[in-house]
């Protein structure tokens, strides 16, 4: 199950980026090795954006050095960043030829950007590339994790499932899903939203701090003082159990809290996309 979600990731990922699958699902292998490099890199990217910026260097020499896995993942980056490239240079080359295609990807919108005013927000054709690129690495991997999070905690919960799937069942005999699902019908679903949201909650995508680093003149933050240029951050595996917003049991997968509780006091704890200026672009 969690390879076929990741490979299902993957080609939503290309449809909604690239506006064109990538075939892991058709094919039913990894397309290019992406999947076994992404694996074996972030591992260390994660230890090596965590550790102290003075020892960034050493441990990431180190890294490659020691393991073989690595060596060849790091290798393998410049196969993902050339197969992004090309695929960016692809739909631009479409978009120039005619725009008739209906789809409204994400490359689409952020060419339009640059062309209409790339200019004065300094969004340039070199930030296209770097978003395609970023994308590989950061949105198929955190979309598996969230959908895997969802389906395990509502196999471990029978109740939860057949709650789900009786109303899933009643909006079909009612004609109110097409198929595909559209998002805006997804969304009118309770129950499926707050599965959903409960999940994404006990097993955020991202398990590190999303640090910012405080301005001049410090700042206070929760009665503590943190002088200018410390790295600070939240982890959403932590801020999404806080019992004050999400109740004595808030270690417990219960979609109910959802429908029943303050749930836009809840969804404003959630970080699992981040927040602020720094919100993922996939949220949406």
């Amino acid at each position: 199950m969690r390879l076929i979600v990741k490979r299902y990731a993957f080609d939503v990922l290309g449809e909604l980026f690239y506006g064109k699958k990538f075939g892991f699902m058709h094919e039913g292998k990894d397309i290019g090795g992406y999947m076994k490099t992404i694996d074996s890199l972030l591992p260390a990217f994660t230890v090596g954006g965590t550790v102290p910026s003075y020892l960034t260097k050493l441990y990431f020499f180190s890294t490659v050095i020691v393991s073989p896995s690595v060596r060849g993942a790091v290798g393998a980056v410049g196969h993902i960043g050339d197969a992004s490239e090309a695929a960016v240079q692809v739909r631009r080359r479409d978009l120039t030829e005619e725009k008739k295609d209906g789809r409204h990807d994400l490359l689409r919108k952020m060419f339009d950007i640059n062309a209409e005013r790339g200019e004065k927000v300094n969004f340039t054709y070199e930030d296209i590339q770097v978003e395609s690129h970023s994308s590989l690495f950061a949105g198929a991997d955190t979309t598996a994790i969230a959908i895997n999070s969802v389906l395990y905690y509502l196999m471990r919960n029978p109740l939860a499932y057949q709650k789900l799937t009786a109303e899933i069942d009643t909006a079909v005999q009612d004609s109110a899903l097409s198929v595909p699902i559209a998002y805006a019908e997804a969304i009118k679903l309770p129950y499926l939203r707050a599965c959903i949201n409960e999940g994404m909650r006990l097993h955020p995508s991202v398990g590190l701090t999303m640090p910012r680093t405080v301005p001049p003149g410090g700042a206070t933050i929760s009665g503590y003082h943190f002088a200018a240029g410390y790295r600070v951050g939240i982890n959403g595996a932590v801020i999404q159990y806080d019992q004050d917003v999400f109740g004595a049991d808030a270690d417990v997968f219960r979609p109910e809290r959802w429908i029943e509780g303050d749930s836009a006091r809840m969804q404003r704890t959630m970080i699992a996309f981040g927040a602020g200026t720094r919100t993922c672009i996939g949220k949406n």
